[in-house]
């Protein structure tokens, strides 16, 4: 069995060395995630890698939104894969490298090369210490579907970017970052059958799932909300920091929600907050531009071949494309084929008790969700 770099630590977890995890499941994966933006608006970016030891895959993306006259974006992707072995201590693949440079407050990403019209040298830098999420677990018909860990940090960006011909100077851009591990649905291929659909529970009870790391000048913090359809909260987890490293835990979440006409995309999300100290905080968060489009990055059974994240493609395999986001919920694709994905982020601008805020804001809505007034059950997202 292959050593590498982490066998000399003495942090080792099961009795074989770090090329090897504690489970065969081919879906355990490792990731980081980077959101970064210019608040301005001329530039947004998502860049992120995945490690997948079981499936010897490891794979990462760019993609980058470019505003238009229009008000629309075009969202440039560059999906990128390979296999993990021999080079299994490189964090990295194709022209994308990520450096650890210091642990929970420096990371430099690169992008380099001639066969693909972007170029990164990055450097981000912790703004508040990381925010690890309660456990995620679920279990399906005796089956685990759900079995990790996550953790989100806010912090800013500086460097350089080329997309296209177009240089950017990246100076003190928002930067948000997360790091997840283990089992997840919609890796490594398509989940074995173990049973009849039956009912849909999104469809039947609805759901919405709330995410926002966010920064200010003084402080920032990070909530997640779960909850069914009618408003009842199953799920809370968040965290108020201040710049001097003091930390309140959020209690207590409220949310309402303006959508673009006709869609389930929103448009402007109207927070508040308390802590743990009785701190109340009026959160406004607007669209700085359209929806990611996850699936440009592999996410939701992305890339050409419908396979989606940790899926073996051979030695080195990379795709570039561009999906047209002129209409605030509907995608099109290169083919001209058009979607309306579920899974939707977006970089966000506004306001937190009148200071000025940036963040990366999601709210997935599923089947009916009368407390956010979507009432028809029709689409399932």
């Amino acid at each position: 069995m292959p050593l590498t770099r982490l066998d000399e630590t003495l942090r080792h977890q099961i009795p074989t060395t770090f090329d090897h995890v504690g489970t065969s499941d081919p879906r355990f994966f490792d990731r980081y995630w980077f959101s970064c933006y210019d608040p301005a608006g001329s530039l947004t970016m998502i860049i992120g890698v995945g490690l997948y030891m079981n499936m010897n895959v490891f794979d990462g993306f760019v993609a980058c939104q470019v505003p238009r006259d229009d008000g629309g974006s075009n969202q440039r992707n560059f999906r990128f894969s390979r296999a993990l072995r021999p080079d299994i201590d490189r964090v990295g693949v194709g022209p994308l490298d990520i450096e650890i440079i210091e642990p929970f407050k420096k990371v430099r990403l690169t992008a380099s090369g001639s066969d693909h019209p972007i170029e990164m040298d990055l450097t981000w830098t912790g703004f508040l210490p990381p925010k690890e999420e309660d456990h995620h677990f679920s279990r399906v018909r005796g089956r685990v579907t759900q079995d990790y860990r996550r953790y989100t940090q806010v912090g800013r960006m500086d460097g350089t970017v080329t997309l296209d011909g177009t240089d950017y100077s990246v100076e003190n851009w928002w930067g948000g970052r997360d790091h997840s591990w283990g089992v997840r649905p919609q890796t490594a291929g398509p989940e074995p059958v173990t049973g009849e659909d039956g009912i849909d529970v999104r469809a039947q009870h609805g759901s919405v799932f709330y995410w926002l790391p966010f920064s200010c000048p003084d402080f920032g913090g990070h909530v997640q909300v779960h909850s069914t359809g009618d408003g009842r909260q199953h799920y809370l987890d968040g965290v108020i920091g201040q710049s001097d490293g003091s930390e309140t835990e959020v209690v207590a979440a409220e949310f309402e929600v303006d959508f673009w006409d006709d869609t389930r995309r929103w448009r402007q999300v109207r927070s508040q907050f308390t802590d743990s100290a009785g701190e109340v905080y009026e959160i406004e968060t607007n669209q700085i531009h359209r929806d990611w489009a996850m699936i440009g990055t592999g996410y939701d059974w992305g890339w050409e071949d419908g396979g989606g994240l940790g899926v073996y493609r051979g030695q080195y395999y990379s795709e570039t494309d561009t999906y047209d986001l002129s209409h605030p919920e509907n995608v099109v694709l290169p083919s001209g084929e058009v979607r309306v994905p579920g899974h939707r982020e977006a970089p966000a601008v506004g306001t937190v008790n009148g200071q000025p805020l940036a963040g990366h804001q999601i709210v997935i809505c599923s089947g009916r969700v009368p407390f956010l007034g979507l009432n028809d059950d029709v689409r399932p997202w």
